[in-house]
Formats: C-alpha cells, sequence, structure tokens
C-alpha cells in the first residue's frame, strides 16, 4: 500500500511539473508576445558568477541576469549604469564612483558601496577568480557611505571605468555571495540586472523574468527569456523559422542560410568578434629563438582560412583586432606576410633547414576544418605538427606549460585589458607569460596614464597594441563575427559590445 501512495504522489509530482512546463511560456499577468525564445548549440556556461568566468564570449548569458558598475554608450565610452557618475582625484591614483539609490539586487539586498566593495575584494582574493589579473593595479577599496565607495590605485591608470564596464564590472549579490558562493556559481545566480532568475537547469536551460526593480526598467520591453543550450548547430535556422525559437545564436556555416530564410542577422565584426589565433610559448624550444616565432608568423595564409573554415564569412586577420576596432592598427597589415619561402629561410637560419617535429595541444572547441588546414600550411614549411585535441587542455594552457596551442578571442570592454591579456605577465592568454615585451609595458604605462577622453588617448592606445604585437606570443589566423538571428516579430536593433548584448528597447510580436 505504501508502494501505492509513493507512485501516486510521484505521479501527481510530475503531473504539476508538467503544468508548470505548459505555462512556462509566460509569466503572470504577461503575454507569449514578449517572451524571447533563444536557442544555442553550444553548452551552457560551465560558470554563472561572473568573477570565475574567464570568456568574455560566456558573459552573453550573464549580462541579462548582472548589471556592470559601468555600461557603454553607442560610441563605446563609459556610461553610467550601477553608478550614475565617477570621478578621479587630481593625480589619478583614485576613483570614486557614485551609485544610484534605492537599487536592490534580485533578492532584495542593497546594491549599495559595502556590496561593491565586498564583489571588488572578492575578485582580487578569491582563489579561482578570473579577474585577479585585471584587478592587478587596484590598490584597495574604501567605503565613503552608502552610495559612494573609493577605488585606490598602486599607480595612475585612467582605465578604471573601462575595466568596470560590461564584462569585468558584472556584480553580484554580496548576501548570495556569503551564503553560498559556489551555489551563485552553479544554480543560483543573483545580480541586478534586467532579468532575474527563475528556473536554471545547468545542463538545459535558464529561464529570465523581468526584474521591475531594474534601474531602466522602463527600457525592457520583454517579460521572460528563454535560453536553452545543445541545440544541433544545423537545425537552429528551421527552429526560428517554425517558431520554436524567435533568437538564435548561429555557427559561420549557418549564417548564410539564415539570410536566405529570410532571418533578420544580427552581427557586427568591430563590436561583437572573434580571432582565432595559435600561442607559442617563446620560454620553450623552438620558440626560445625569434626566427621560429617570425617563422611560424610567416607560415599562416589567413585567407584560406576564411575561405575554407567560415566559408567567406569571416575576415582575413594580420594582427589580434578586427578592421573597425578602436585598437585595430593599419600598420600591422604588412608586418607578418604569408611568405613560405621566407618561413623555410628563417627555419634553417634557425638550425631546422629539415623542418620540426611539433605537437599543438588543441581547445576541444576548435573545429576539425580548422585544425586540418593548420597542419596543410605548416607542411609546406616543413613542420610536421602532431594534433592533441585534449578536454584538460586548459589546464596546460592556463598553467603555461604547453609550447604551441590553438585558442580564440572575443575581447574585452576595457582596451587596456584586451591587451594584457596577450601580452602582460599573467596575462590569461599569454602563453609565454612571465614573459612580456618591454616595449609593451613602456606603452602600456603611458597607456594607463593617458585620461580616456584626451586628443591622443586613440593614438596611444595603438601603439600600445603595435609593440604588444610585434614581439608577443599570438599568430592570427582569421576573425568572424558573433553572429545571432532573430525571426521577423523580434526586433534586431541592438547595441553590441564584447560579450554583451543590449536589450534595451528590443520589442517582440507587434511593436518590433
Amino acid at each position: 500500500m505504501k508502494l501505492t501512495r509513493r507512485r501516486k504522489a510521484l505521479v501527481a509530482l510530475v503531473a504539476v511539473s508538467l503544468l508548470a512546463l505548459a505555462g512556462c511560456g509566460s509569466p503572470s499577468g504577461s503575454s507569449a508576445g514578449n517572451v524571447v525564445k533563444w536557442g544555442q548549440s553550444g553548452p551552457p556556461p560551465g560558470d554563472w558568477d561572473p568573477v570565475v568566468t574567464g570568456a568574455t564570449g560566456a558573459t552573453i548569458n550573464l549580462t541579462p541576469i548582472y548589471e556592470p558598475l559601468l555600461t557603454q554608450d553607442e560610441n563605446g565610452n563609459p556610461a553610467p549604469a550601477l553608478a550614475e557618475s565617477w570621478k578621479y582625484n587630481a593625480d589619478g591614483t583614485a576613483v570614486t564612483f557614485t551609485l544610484r539609490p534605492g537599487l536592490t539586487f534580485h533578492d532584495g539586498s542593497p546594491v549599495n558601496a559595502d556590496a561593491l566593495k565586498y564583489y571588488i575584494d572578492r575578485a582580487i582574493n578569491q582563489e579561482n577568480s578570473a579577474l585577479i589579473g585585471s584587478y592587478r593595479n587596484i590598490k584597495d577599496v574604501v567605503v565613503d557611505d552608502d552610495l559612494n565607495f573609493t577605488v585606490n590605485l598602486k599607480s595612475v591608470d585612467y582605465q578604471i571605468p573601462y575595466l568596470f564596464s560590461i564584462r569585468a564590472g558584472l556584480i553580484t549579490s554580496k548576501a548570495a555571495s556569503e551564503k553560498d558562493v559556489e551555489a551563485l556559481n552553479t544554480r543560483n545566480p543573483v545580480g541586478a540586472g534586467p532579468f532575474k532568475v527563475v528556473e536554471l537547469v545547468p545542463e538545459s536551460h535558464i529561464i529570465l523574468e523581468k526584474f521591475q526593480g531594474y534601474w531602466d526598467a522602463d527600457n525592457i520591453k520583454i517579460d521572460r527569456m528563454e535560453i536553452r543550450f545543445g541545440n544541433d548547430p544545423t537545425s537552429l535556422v528551421s527552429s526560428a523559422q517554425t517558431g520554436v525559437y524567435n533568437f538564435v545564436t548561429l555557427d559561420q556555416n549557418q549564417v548564410q542560410r539564415a539570410r536566405d530564410a529570410g532571418l533578420n542577422v544580427v552581427r557586427d565584426i568591430s563590436k561583437n568578434w572573434s580571432v582565432q589565433f595559435l600561442s607559442v610559448n617563446r620560454n620553450l624550444e623552438p620558440f626560445d629563438d625569434p626566427r621560429v616565432v617570425e617563422a611560424f608568423r610567416a607560415a599562416v595564409n589567413s585567407q584560406e582560412f576564411v575561405d575554407k573554415v567560415t566559408v567567406g564569412e569571416g575576415q582575413v586577420a594580420h594582427q589580434l583586432l578586427p578592421k573597425g576596432h578602436p585598437l585595430y592598427a593599419e600598420e600591422l597589415e604588412g608586418a607578418f606576410p604569408y611568405d613560405p619561402s621566407k618561413a623555410k629561410s628563417l627555419l634553417a637560419a634557425a638550425g631546422y633547414p629539415d623542418g620540426l617535429d611539433i605537437t599543438l595541444d588543441s581547445a576541444p572547441f576548435v573545429p576539425d576544418s580548422q585544425l586540418e588546414l593548420i597542419q596543410s600550411q605548416f607542411a609546406a614549411i616543413g613542420v610536421r605538427v602532431s594534433i592533441n585535441k585534449n578536454p584538460n587542455w586548459s589546464k596546460g594552457y592556463f598553467a603555461k606549460s604547453q609550447a604551441f596551442s590553438t585558442y580564440g578571442y572575443v575581447g574585452r570592454n576595457s582596451q587596456a585589458q584586451t591587451l594584457t591579456e596577450h601580452y602582460d605577465v599573467g596575462g590569461v592568454l599569454n602563453l609565454s607569460s612571465p614573459y612580456s615585451p618591454g616595449a609593451f609595458q613602456s606603452a602600456l604605462a603611458a597607456l594607463r596614464a593617458t585620461p580616456i577622453d584626451a586628443a591622443d588617448y586613440p593614438d596611444k592606445a595603438r601603439e600600445t597594441s603595435v609593440a604588444g604585437f610585434l614581439e608577443g606570443s599570438t599568430i592570427p589566423l582569421y576573425a568572424q563575427a558573433i553572429t545571432w538571428a532573430a525571426s521577423a516579430d523580434l526586433s534586431s536593433d541592438f547595441d553590441n559590445r564584447e560579450g554583451f548584448l543590449n536589450w534595451r528597447g528590443i520589442t517582440v510580436g507587434a511593436n518590433s
């Protein structure tokens, strides 16, 4: 009899769950017309805590939940978000932020100076923080009063407003972090963004509803967002056509198909982009010889990657940034042209007249077509590449124990951080760390000491980009725009930035 009752209870529980799922298309008091149904082919983020999340690309799914201290305007300049204003001291070694009054996190706890200090301290001190390197010029944080706090710096640094805009400034609830920081990361993300989490199944989907306490709630026209992961990438265009989804993330092979289907393609390579590249470790043979590094750079035919890997949707890349980006430097375009004959001569001069054998440690997400083309292009200069596609690849990369590796990059919202990640001591993408070019260090110091509104700031930014790349560890393969497609009922005039889709003003239905 007990077993029967248990079965009845289980049946009832399943029925309730199914009813709940059947009603999940629309929150109470809203219509189905203001729901974003977003299909993605990739897995869900491994981490939902922005302190722990290392990849800017992953923050696309975090920015609806977490509001940054600052955002960026249509020109890419820092703009108010949780903070309504900021002010540097006279010598540029401290910046005081003033928060908007009356704000709360999704759990009802206050967005105040104490919560911001707690977040910044956690980003600096938490053992698994991905922001330690980005925050390394912060000396300490002082709470001035409930709405004001001051960030004291180790040296002059006018990049802090950029640093705290979006990716490295997504603020978490102090109360939720103190209660269970592991739960915040895996199953209970709590921020102050436009949407709050109502359901999270880590391997399947996340469901968000509009947060009425959001500081700019009047400009959020969407009531509900349902993000589902792990879709077959070849099915997403048809799923958008049939209404299963009204917003999908596309790989490059599906972009033209989306156009042909009449979907609105959302992409801007100057703002949301990815550069795929090879990393060399200048501390290990054979890359401790600069001639070998130069030979490897001369071996890459970027146009062939664009044609074969991105089916023509990508962009040739001779540097870390795509055309249109503020750090793009025209003078780098001819610095390392494709020249297999020169590559062979450089290898011979370095003591490898018969070429060499080397293992390429590959990230598991790199497509086989890209790896095969790498092998083919390097075989043309006598370099025999063996591929080690290891699911634990990242451990060796971040430990700087690999000699030759693949990776991809989608930028950072701070221009200095975009460069330090690749070229600085401790840079997460600098496979040669602690090596860092001396010319880069000098240029970086000058960049940080230049106010971001100074007339010569753009020139100093590009000079720093050039200094890092010329003697750095990165060999670009190709660039591509991160691309989405929207059905006709979803407006698609997003204002994007690295790792960010701006949902303000986006509508669904008759008003789109």
